[in-house]
């Protein structure tokens, strides 16, 4: 059975997209700067937020097959672990970005 010209057109864009997508030296969104949070999202942001931004990229990282829930669990058993100085200044962060 022939192809219509539409499908034909449409993969012979694929195929070209294709080829592109292999030569391309694509980022790694890992790789981009932190985010810019605006006042409004700041407010919101809990002592544990504040910690889960500054280690989501390292957990990525070191287990890039964890899904969404185990970078969350680990990171909440990091949390745990944490001892109190270091918990205080995410704490106090908090703190200043609710006022």
């Amino acid at each position: 059975m022939k192809q219509s010209k539409h499908f034909q057109d449409c993969d012979k864009a694929m195929k070209d997209w294709q080829e592109w997508a292999e030569n391309q030296q694509i980022l790694n969104p890992e790789e981009f700067p932190p985010l810019h949070f605006t006042p409004k999202d700041q407010k919101n942001k809990s002592a544990f937020k504040l910690f889960k931004l500054d280690h989501i990229v390292e957990i990525k990282k070191q287990h890039p097959e964890y899904g969404f829930k185990e970078r969350l669990e680990t990171l909440k058993h990091m949390w745990r672990n944490l001892n109190k100085d270091e918990k205080y200044i995410y704490v106090q962060k908090s703190k200043q970005l609710k006022f």
